[in-house]
């Protein structure tokens, strides 16, 4: 069962509390459905609980298309111009209500020069369709120029007891034979976390019952580790949980872990017989990686994880070196020379978001290498023009668009 059918949401009703928030979106959709204009909303909160997942269920529920910028879209005044105003303005070709939704607002506060926030203010002023800003902290002062073009909406920490309701309405759901004691352990160390408890939910799915190794572990990690954080749980834990739940907590895609396990696995381990059983492993990982993406089933992904996971960290015999520092992955050298092409990438994906109605890791990670097999092989078989005309018509995709795909 793929990962992400865990945390799908439709409609406001399957989130769980923060019920003075969702009702307050519920206004804002109904003012705006019946033309009045009201300010944007700031929607504001801790992680995971459940911020952006209730913007999306809003816009599903009221029919409105999503134009989303995150964290990493926030470059100048005139990109933020660019990629918004038009829509800010328009419907799209079906009709459809644009929803202007800006994730991660302050996150990258400190990218904001050029102009971007006159750009923001400006798009604020002259938009006729909604707009909903997202962000962890409203006070940060980097986006104090927000503060009063907008009106606030704080998201709080969601109560154990309905992460528990939630959790166990989960398992009924996808008839998964998890311990309620474990989910009664999940739901109270979440801390809140939603999206944290469903991660944790998902790394004990397999295990159907009470299970001490995964209480010493689950719920009690870091939310966002760096990547030196997690080879360390790899290459020095003595458990089977330890790995997975430092992958799981890593916000690296699963080709970027892979490389850096890749690059780092000679540097702690020296015995060859270590060597090869964690190259060994780590190859079976690989193979499963590239069947979630042939077959677009992604349980593939939990044999890939327990390979590079708890495979490398078990292929060890003795205690792994601490002399040498952990060594940046060729993947990334080779990125840097090609961020122009990554970023005309970028703007593939965001298309083709449109079409398949996945995340843009999912897209990257899974899609692209799917539709670059696909295009050569036709390509072997037909006529230039016929694969081309298919990828237009199907996917909207120009012709140089799907030649940058091929040539990835």
């Amino acid at each position: 069962m793929p990962e992400i059918d865990l945390f799908k949401v439709d409609r406001l009703s399957d989130i769980i509390g923060n019920s003075f928030a969702i009702d307050a979106l519920k206004r804002f959709a109904v003012s705006t459905n019946g033309n009045v204009h009201e300010k944007p909303l700031m929607i504001y909160g801790p992680s995971g609980v459940g911020k952006t997942a209730s913007v999306m269920a809003l816009a599903n529920e009221y029919n409105w298309n999503v134009i989303e910028l995150n964290a990493g879209d926030y470059r100048d005044g005139e990109t933020i111009k660019k990629m918004l105003m038009p829509a800010a303005n328009s419907r799209n070709i079906f009709g459809k209500r644009n929803l202007i939704l800006m994730d991660e607002i302050d996150e990258l506060a400190a990218r904001f020069d050029n102009g971007a926030s006159t750009a923001i203010l400006e798009l604020i002023k002259n938009s006729k369709n909604p707009i909903i800003f997202v962000a962890n902290n409203f006070w940060n002062k980097k986006i104090t120029f927000l503060r009063y073009a907008v009106n606030a909406v704080e998201f709080k920490r969601i109560d154990s007891k309905l992460i528990m309701l939630h959790l166990d309405r989960i398992t009924k759901k996808w008839k998964l034979n998890i311990d309620k004691k474990i989910l009664e352990m999940i739901s109270v160390r979440a801390g809140g976390d939603c999206r944290s408890a469903i991660n944790d939910l998902y790394i004990v799915m397999d295990s159907g019952k009470y299970n001490e190794e995964i209480l010493n572990y689950v719920g009690l990690r870091d939310r966002k580790a760096d990547i030196f954080s997690v080879l360390d749980k790899v290459f020095f834990a003595n458990t089977l949980v330890a790995p997975l739940i430092a992958l799981a907590n890593s916000d690296l895609d699963n080709g970027m872990l892979i490389g850096w396990l890749d690059e780092n696995i000679s540097i702690r381990y020296k015995d060859a017989k270590e060597l090869s059983t964690a190259y060994n492993n780590l190859s079976g990982a690989t193979i499963f990686s590239s069947r979630a993406a042939r077959s677009q089933y992604y349980g593939f992904w939990r044999y890939m994880n327990v390979l590079m996971g708890s495979g490398v960290s078990l292929a060890k015999l003795n205690y792994p070196s601490t002399v040498e520092r952990y060594k940046f992955p060729k993947i990334i050298n080779e990125m840097s020379k090609s961020k122009t092409d990554r970023e005309k990438t970028k703007l593939v994906v965001e298309k083709l978001k449109k079409k398949i109605h996945a995340n843009i890791k999912h897209i990257t990670t899974n899609y692209l290498p799917l539709f670059k097999e696909m295009a050569t092989n036709a390509l072997k078989e037909t006529d230039t023009d016929t694969v081309y005309e298919f990828f237009e018509k199907t996917y909207g995709l120009e012709k140089k668009e799907v030649e940058l795909i091929i040539n990835a």
